[in-house]
């Protein structure tokens, strides 16, 4: 029996209970705006979930936790064949074991389940029957379990909200703690995040840096500062001089379009050889006409691209609208070399690199956050994949 409705009306613990208690088996589809979320069902017992929103990818997961190089995701980015997942190409590398991957899975998918409980509303739909997709490995999880430690963490988040300082404070370690009468106990997670602190570090960095989701982060926090052994220092705004942050912009852009770019061409050159290299060049001489600013030398035959050429390209353009052209010209770049790899290397390989390029991008922002706010780099890079 498959039913649908809406989170206003039906909440999410009801949903998970009735498909639990009477064992049934296929997709729960949760939709908000542009965000999806696929849970799937084996008997009642939760075996595998998929999210739309790219932080919640499986390598990105992998990334966050330090249990995987950048090098060695694109490597198997690279290699994905059709059909086959990230997580059984890592076990056929010998990278990670069965085991180690279904722990992995796990704790994806509870945090796509988690994410799920700050949706006020939201469409879902439940087709009964259907399985996860082909080559899946597939975990088995309790959903009254994973819902248990999803409300407990919402009524956990009001106390946080009382303890915790600002996004922009800064925290410290405090050298000479008070001496408790017992002997204190850290836990794992509270050793990771004074670490992670080290001589000072504003809370929402060490949100970003940390392995753990900003839940059991925020709580490894606040618990140090009860303990005191944390506390929150002077908020220092940090203040750069303009030629210091152009070169940083410079150098983000730099990074967003010469690595995406040359990860294209690497991908046309890896499946088609020679004919890879005439494609690079003969995609550039084909659309050349509509970027005025841009010479044959700087996407050449063997679509070679430096930081220099990119430096030399921004200092070109007139300073006051440098910036929005720089963008829209590497932006409509790009899309013609994703059209270029679409059209030769087929759909499931172009879909991977889109989603490998959208993936990297926002890595680079989220590192780059401050700057991106500033010069609304996150909407001018969307913008450019809006309709893929």
């Amino acid at each position: 029996m498959s039913f649908a409705g809406n989170l206003k009306t039906v909440a999410l613990t009801d949903v998970f209970q009735l498909i639990f208690s009477s064992k049934k088996t296929g997709d729960l589809l949760l939709t908000k705006g542009k965000s999806q979320r696929h849970i799937y069902f084996q008997g009642g017992m939760l075996v595998f979930a998929s999210s739309s929103d790219e932080q919640d990818l499986f390598g990105n997961t992998l990334l966050k936790r330090g249990r995987i190089t950048k090098y060695e995701l694109d490597s198997v980015l690279k290699s994905q064949k059709e059909g086959k997942k990230i997580g059984a190409l890592l076990v056929e590398r010998n990278l990670f074991t069965r085991e180690e991957i279904i722990d992995c899975l796990k704790i994806q998918i509870e945090e796509i389940v988690f994410g799920l409980f700050g949706w006020k509303d939201g469409e879902f739909q439940f087709d009964e029957g259907k399985a996860p997709p082909p080559e899946t490995i597939q975990v088995d999880l309790n959903p009254m379990n994973i819902i248990m430690e999803g409300m407990r963490r919402i009524d956990e988040w009001g106390e946080l909200k009382k303890i915790l300082p600002a996004d922009d404070a800064a925290l410290e370690l405090v050298l000479e703690p008070p001496m408790p009468t017992e002997e204190m106990k850290l836990t794992r997670n509270e050793f990771t995040i004074l670490a992670l602190i080290g001589s000072g570090k504003r809370l929402s960095r060490v949100v970003e840096e940390s392995y753990l989701d900003q839940f059991l982060t925020c709580k490894a926090i606040g618990n140090l500062l009860q303990a005191g052994l944390l506390r929150v220092g002077k908020t220092v705004k940090e203040t750069k001089s303009v030629e210091k942050e152009q070169k940083e912009l410079v150098d983000l852009l730099a990074q967003v379009y010469v690595n995406n770019l040359t990860f294209i061409f690497d991908s046309l050159k890896d499946k088609l050889g020679v004919r890879g290299h005439k494609v690079i060049f003969e995609t550039f001489e084909y659309n050349k006409m509509f970027y005025p600013f841009l010479n044959q030398i700087f996407a050449g035959k063997d679509g070679e691209i430096n930081f220099d050429m990119f430096l030399k390209f921004y200092k070109m353009l007139p300073e006051e609208s440098r910036l929005w052209r720089l963008v829209s010209t590497f932006n409509s770049l790009l899309n013609d070399y994703l059209i270029a790899v679409q059209k030769n290397l087929g759909e499931k390989i172009y879909r991977r690199v889109l989603s490998e390029i959208k993936i990297n991008i926002q890595s680079l922002i989220n590192k780059n956050r401050q700057l991106a706010i500033k010069y609304g780099l996150e909407e001018e890079f969307s913008r450019g994949f809006r309709d893929r």
